[in-house]
C-alpha cells in the first residue's frame, strides 16, 4: 500500500473489490458466512440507487490501479440505536458498513476513511453519527471504532444475533 489514495464516492466498479474485502471479514470459524455478506452487500449495492438515503465513501490505491482498500457507509439510524441520540429531535445517521483490506490495516486508512464519512454526514446535514459492531469485531473493531469515537455509551442487545451485546458509540458532527 505504498500508492496515493484516493477516498471517493462509491461506484458500481468498486463492488467486485469491496466483495473481496467483506468475505476476509464476515467470517465464523475461518469459513465466509455466506448469507451475512450477501447481506452487507446488499445494504452497499443499494446505496447506488440515488433514493436509497445512504452514502458510501471508498478508498482506492489509485497507483496500484484503483484497486479498492476500504470502505465506509452511513444511512438511516438503525431504530434500536435511536435511544442514544443526544435527545429525541437530534438528527442522526448510523454507520451502516465500515470494512478494510488487511493489507491496509494499520497505517491510518481507517482513520481518514472514517474522517471523510464523518465530514459527508455533516454536509448532509446530520448532527450526529451512531453506530455499534459486531461481537466477532471485539479484537479489531471495537478498538479502533473507541479511538475514533470515545468510550461507548452503552450496549446494544440483539443487534447483530439474538443475544448479542455489543457497544454503542456516538459521534458529534458540528
Amino acid at each position: 500500500m505504498d500508492g496515493k489514495i484516493i477516498i471517493g464516492k462509491l461506484s458500481e466498479r468498486d463492488l467486485p473489490g469491496i466483495l473481496t474485502i467483506v468475505r476476509h471479514w464476515v467470517r465464523q470459524d475461518g469459513e465466509v458466512i455466506e448469507e451475512e455478506a450477501a447481506g452487507s452487500m446488499a445494504v452497499v449495492r443499494e446505496s447506488l440507487s440515488p433514493n436509497s438515503g445512504s452514502h458510501y465513501l471508498v478508498a482506492r490505491d489509485e497507483e496500484g490501479g484503483g484497486k479498492v482498500l476500504g470502505v465506509m457507509g452511513f444511512g438511516v439510524l438503525n431504530k434500536k440505536l435511536a435511544p442514544y441520540k443526544t435527545s429525541p429531535a437530534t438528527d442522526a445517521v448510523g454507520l451502516l458498513t465500515a470494512f478494510l483490506s488487511p493489507d491496509a490495516r494499520g497505517g491510518g486508512l481507517g482513520r481518514q476513511l472514517l474522517t471523510a464519512l464523518f465530514e459527508k454526514a455533516r454536509d448532509t446535514g446530520a448532527a450526529e453519527m451512531l453506530w455499534s459492531s459486531n461481537p466477532r469485531y471485539r479484537d479489531t473493531a471495537w478498538i479502533f471504532y473507541t479511538r475514533m469515537g470515545g468510550d461507548p455509551i452503552g450496549t446494544v442487545t440483539d443487534l447483530f444475533f439474538l443475544s448479542s451485546v455489543s457497544p454503542v458509540w456516538r459521534k458529534a458532527l458540528a
